[in-house]
């Protein structure tokens, strides 16, 4: 029995061959921050959204306005549809659910799927990765240099399930996955993941209000180690004199 469905409370029929993009939580919330900034950047009008009674009870409140929080949006100018999650995604769904967007895809006769995500940070180095079911387009991204391919590994989740069964459907499918804190929210790494996607689709992405809060982030955490090693040190360090003038 399907505990998924996806409402559709705008035609979209002027989309001709548009790009799914998809951004759901995971790794630094990278998903659905690129994807909440993805709507404002590119001023994307609400186009459906998506139900299930095992998703959690809550709304996603923007711009004072209460909504779902996995919804559809959508941009003619850009030919993009937006498919966004503000919640966790329970893994029971998670096939369920990639085939909705599949179909979904194909009833819209998209071009293709991009899944926009995190993925835990190697050497800080901030890359972005790769993962698709069209080889031409992880040759490109080589050439080009965008985006890093992933040759081994796994990735799960609704993206995994979408992934392996683009490959055997022959539907392309691009995750673009940028390195992401495990710990905190990680604008760095939504910015860097739009960045991607901006070359990938040849269309103007402004990241310049995620670099702000990153930077503002962070300052903050720098100034949080510091004050924890002062608090640590604060009884020797007093006792020794001078630290605190």
């Amino acid at each position: 029995m399907e505990s998924i469905e996806i409402h559709r409370i705008v035609d979209m029929k002027n989309l001709k061959k548009p790009v799914i993009v998809v951004g759901f939580p995971g790794t630094g919330l990278v998903g659905s921050v690129a994807a909440a900034h993805l709507i404002d950047a590119l001023g994307m009008k609400l186009g459906g959204y998506i139900t299930s009674k095992e998703f959690a009870p809550l709304a996603a409140i923007h711009d004072y306005t209460p909504m779902p929080a996995a919804r559809i949006h959508f941009s003619e100018k850009h030919n993009i549809i937006l498919i966004i999650s503000e919640m966790t995604i329970p893994i029971s769904l998670s096939k369920e659910l990639a085939d909705k967007i599949l179909s979904m895809a194909a009833s819209l006769k998209a071009s293709s799927i991009v899944s926009l995500g995190g993925i835990a940070l190697k050497q800080g180095e901030r890359e972005v990765y790769v993962v698709t079911t069209d080889l031409t387009i992880v040759k490109d991204m080589m050439k080009k240099r965008i985006a890093k391919p992933i040759k081994e590994g796994a990735t799960t989740g609704v993206t995994g399930v979408m992934l392996a069964k683009g490959t055997l459907i022959k539907f392309p499918v691009i995750a673009f996955l940028a390195e992401a804190s495990e710990e905190y929210l990680d604008p760095a790494a939504a910015s860097n993941v739009l960045k991607v996607l901006s070359k990938f689709l040849n269309t103007p992405i402004d990241t310049s209000r995620l670099d702000r809060e990153a930077r503002e982030l962070t300052r903050g955490l720098k100034e949080s180690i510091i004050k924890s090693k002062i608090s640590k040190k604060g009884p020797a360090a007093s006792e020794g004199g001078g630290m605190y003038g």
